[in-house]
Order: structure tokens, then sequence, then C-alpha cells
């Protein structure tokens, strides 16, 4: 009957069943040479799509394991997906097998967004991304000598508390979080001191936070290849448009100001270290060494290390905050170290983080249940390899869930609870890192700027629990349930009244 039918003269359909055939006998290949994790039943084509809620995906697949194992396998579209929900996996993918798990899943959005990967958390491991990457971590290490962070720090928190001591009852502290933490990020990329209504400052966070918006309802032309040649969605060509404004208008042309006036006896930002190091790299490994390694490059350097601070640090600022005002006796205890370690005459410094074990303990366990990043940033296969016994294909998408990590009872006791003692020593002191707490990732891909998130936030959230006593109006409580997507989890708007101590 199939016989007659294509040789009835109807080409197109012949083309059709040929292309699914096709399809058929490629999927049996890859099914009988590679062995994937289990995961919930997919769809022809459109993979496990109607399953997937991207709000929540990070429970999902942390639900998902419980039936089918620690890595959980699934398709949105033709694009295979891996879930890691255990540290053991998870170190495997990071660590053990860093080089084979090291590669990017680069988007239609985000490759343009990047100018084709040319940035440091987007693109693929390799050499060009080894040295670039040499060169920011020397750039951030030089910059880190001296105290140039702090005194932005105190800068920011000092004009925020002007505004803040103006408010009388309730208010919501997100504007005065987004400022201190932009002010502190434009400052250290490029310098200058900033007041609190700059419009071009606002402007940058507003396109930001649209962009985000736009990433996490998912762009058309990322889940159906070669789309973007033929049609362009509303959501990709407001990227265009940031990457036009924001990239090349905001952070190129600051850029460029910078390389224009830089003094290598006058360090004055991220920007001249970021320029001083590539010009010593050049010195150390010759021209010929640093080809591909363009002025695209570090301006996508200076990209990331701006928002992906930005962001970050104000959703996790926002939470801890937040969740300061659910427990107050844990917000009394922070306040009386505070008080003992540095008093109320001077702002907390980088000198006093030592002695602040409890504040900071805090900052992580609030870190730990609100995981703020849930996936962070998907890694891909970039060889055929193995993991957890598992056969994966070249090109296979590896997301690590770090909200499963931090939200695993068997890693945990009592998890869903707010409990800072979990990292400190029997001297009160902070203890080693527990093995599940994973914000910032690890390996090969971890997190460029932790070294500057960690006092930044740590002493941005002391400076505010210096300075206020934090809670809600009479009769209203504290909602801590995250929102938002699998790319950044928040907190609902909330109002607060801050008591001034000082």
């Amino acid at each position: 009957m199939i016989q007659e039918f294509l040789l009835s003269g109807s080409i197109g359909m012949t083309f059709l069943v040929a292309i699914l055939t096709g399809l058929v006998v490629y999927w049996l290949i890859l099914k009988w040479k590679y062995k994937y994790p289990s995961g919930p039943t997919a769809f022809p084509l459109i993979g496990n799509m109607m399953q997937v809620d991207m709000k929540i995906l990070h429970e999902q697949a942390f639900e998902w394991s419980k039936t089918y194992g620690p890595v959980v396998s699934i398709r949105l579209g033709p694009m295979p997906f891996v879930f890691v929900n255990t540290i053991d996996t998870a170190l495997e993918v990071l660590v053990k097998k860093s080089t084979d798990f090291a590669s990017r899943m680069i988007t239609p959005s985000i490759e343009m967004l990047t100018y084709g990967g040319k940035d440091i958390a987007f693109s693929n491991y390799g050499l060009i991304w080894k040295l670039h990457r040499k060169i920011a971590s020397k750039a951030l290490r030089q910059y880190l000598q001296g105290d140039a962070l702090e005194h932005r720090i105190f800068d920011a928190v000092e004009t925020a508390f002007v505004e803040m001591d103006k408010i009388s009852g309730q208010f919501d502290p997100e504007q005065y979080i987004n400022f201190i933490v932009t002010n502190i990020l434009t400052s250290l990329c490029f310098g200058g001191k900033y007041d609190f209504q700059d419009k071009e400052v606002n402007y940058i966070l507003k396109a930001k936070d649209e962009i985000n918006d736009k990433f996490a309802k998912g762009i058309l032309e990322d889940f159906v290849p070669g789309l973007k040649y033929v049609y362009k969605s509303e959501g990709f060509k407001e990227m265009e448009m940031f990457t036009i404004d924001v990239i090349e208008g905001f952070i190129r042309r600051k850029y460029k100001e910078a390389e224009s006036t830089f003094n290598k006896d006058n360090m004055r930002h991220f920007s001249d270290n970021l320029i001083l190091a590539r010009m010593e790299a050049e010195q150390e490994e010759g021209k010929d060494a640093l080809l591909g390694l363009e002025e695209d490059h570090l301006v996508q350097t200076l990209t990331d290390i701006f928002f992906a601070g930005i962001d970050t640090s104000r959703y996790t600022l926002r939470f801890a905050l937040l969740h300061m005002v659910a427990f107050p006796d844990i917000q009394e205890k922070v306040q009386e170290e505070i008080d003992n370690a540095v008093g109320r005459e001077r702002l907390p410094g980088v000198d006093d983080r030592p002695n602040l074990g409890y504040t900071e303990a805090v900052l992580h366990e609030s870190m730990r249940l609100a995981s703020v990043s849930p996936l962070g940033i998907f890694h891909q296969a970039s060889c055929d390899t193995e993991l957890s016994g598992y056969r994966i294909q070249k090109g296979t998408n590896i997301a690590i869930n770090h909200w499963a990590l931090h939200h695993d009872p068997s890693a945990w006791d009592d998890v869903d609870r707010f409990i800072p003692e979990r990292y400190l020593g029997e001297d009160g002191k902070l203890g080693p890192k527990p093995k599940n707490w994973l914000p910032f990732s690890a390996g090969t891909r971890v997190c460029l700027g932790e070294f500057v998130a960690k006092p930044e936030l740590h002493l941005i959230f002391a400076s505010l629990m210096q300075r206020y006593k934090w809670k809600m109006q009479s009769g209203l409580c504290a909602d801590i349930t995250p929102v938002g997507s699998v790319l950044l989890l928040g907190c609902k708007p909330y109002k607060v009244i801050a008591e001034r101590r000082i």
C-alpha cells in the first residue's frame, strides 16, 4: 500500500516519508551507540516541551530524580539535556571530568549577545578561552590588591543610606539594593561615582531587567534551528537592540574611554587592570600567542563581570534582607555580632570579615535556601564521554541543578529550616564550606567573579544590618518563597520598615 502511494507521483509526500525514515534510523543508531539516563517519556519532535515548566524546571528535575535516579535526561525539541541532581555526579562533571564537560550551549540569542561566544561565561573551552580567563583573573587579582573595592562599597552604601534615612513608614528596598550593587559594579569596572538618580545607570539596569524577562520566557529562535535566518521574534529583536544600546553604547564606549586615557602609573578601575594584564600577556607570550584575543573579548569580559555581578548580587541581597525580616531572632544575633566586632562608629570593612563569621554564615544559608541561579549556566559535552556510567554524546547539554544540591535532605539536616550554624565550627568561626554548598559552581568553569562577590555581598549585608533594624508592618508576614525561572530566582515584591540603629 505504501509503495503504491509513493509511486502515485506525490513527490512531496515521498520526500517527507524519506525524512521521517531517516530521522527514525538516526534515532535508532544513537540509541544503540549511546546510553542516556532515564527520564520522563518524550514525544516525537517536541520532546518533553509540553511537560516542562520553565519557572520550576529545577524543582521538576529534582522530583524526576526520585524516580529515574540522580541524572535525568529530557529533550526540548531536538536538543538533549541531562540534569545532574546530586553532589557526586555534579563533581564528576565539574571537577573529575571538567574538560569533557567544559563547553557551553550557545544558542542564537547567546551567540548574538556574546559576539559569537567571545565572552568567558558562554564561550567554549579551548586555548583562547584559557588565555582570556587567565588575563581576566590576573586583572581582578591586581584590582583587589588594594582597598579600592572596600572604598567603592562604602561610597555606594553611604549614598543609599542618605536616601533611606529620609523614608518614614514602609517601603520597597529593591531600588536601594539595586542602586548599591549597580553603583559598585559600575565604579569597579569603569570608575566614577554615581548619583542615586543617575539616568544612564538606571536605564542600563532597566534594560537588563527586560532582557532577563525575555530569556525567562524563552526566545523562539533558540529552540527552532535556523529560524533566525527567516524570521526574528520580538524577543530576539529586543536582544539585538540591547547589544547595540547597552553592550556597544555603554560597555564598549566606557572601555574605549579607559583605553584612550590609560596610564599604567595611575590604575583607576578594573578596565585599566584588564588593559594592563593584556599588555603584560603580550610581552610575556608574544603577539602571536594572543591572536584571536581581540578587543571584543575584553569588552565581553567587562560585560560578564558587570552584569553577572549585578544580577546575582542584588537578587541575593533582597533575599537575605527578607530572611532577616522573617527570622528576627537571627537578625538580632547578626547585629549583636556586628556591634561587638565593629561597633557603630564605622562601616564593616574587609579586615572585619574573620570576626563576622555568624553574619557570613547567615548570608551562606540565605544563598542556599534561595538558590538565585538554580541551574547555573548549562555545560555541554565537548566530546563523547561517560557520566555516572551512561554514554553521553558530544554536544549534549548538561545542567547542574544547584537548587537540588541545596535542598537535598540527605545532605542537609532540617533542609527547609534556616540554620546558619551549619557553616560554623566549634569555635564559632566560619568553618569549611559544606560539600553540597555550590552557588559559585566549581572546577574549570567556577565563577570568575567569586572572590569579588563574596566580600562585596558580606560588606553590603553587614552594613545594612548594622545601620537598621528590619521588620514588616504589624500583622504582615514575610513570604520567602522563591519565584522566577531557571535563569534567576527572586523573591516576591515586599515592603519593610527600617528603624535606624545608628
